[in-house]
């Protein structure tokens, strides 16, 4: 079992996510902002982070700086964009959630 966090305010996108992942096994725990994010993997374990491109407050840029900062070897799926100076795996939205799902396992085995 993965322990993931998954970051997002749009709650389509985290009740699609959250109940692919929950079927295939993984522990989820949801965060609606990038600060709450960060905080989270601050003070917690996780084996993956998941974040939306599409947040308000803290840049999902700025919170993905800050989280391989602490967590240098922690994988991060970014949803809706790309990054260019942090390493991570870019997920195109809409989300095709069997793509995603191949994504997430292979990242997870």
């Amino acid at each position: 079992m993965t322990k993931i966090l998954l970051c997002s305010s749009n709650s389509i996108l985290v009740k699609s996510l959250y109940g692919l992942l929950r079927d295939e096994g993984h522990d989820v725990e949801t965060v609606e902002h990038p600060a709450l994010a960060v905080k989270k993997v601050m003070f917690g374990s996780y084996d993956l982070i998941i974040i939306d491109s599409e947040p308000f407050g803290l840049s999902t840029e700025d919170a993905v700086q800050i989280i391989k900062t602490v967590e240098p070897g922690l994988p991060i799926v970014y949803v809706g964009g790309s990054l260019k100076d942090v390493p991570s795996m870019n997920v195109d939205a809409p989300v095709d959630l069997e793509e995603f799902k191949r994504a997430i396992h292979s990242i997870s085995v």
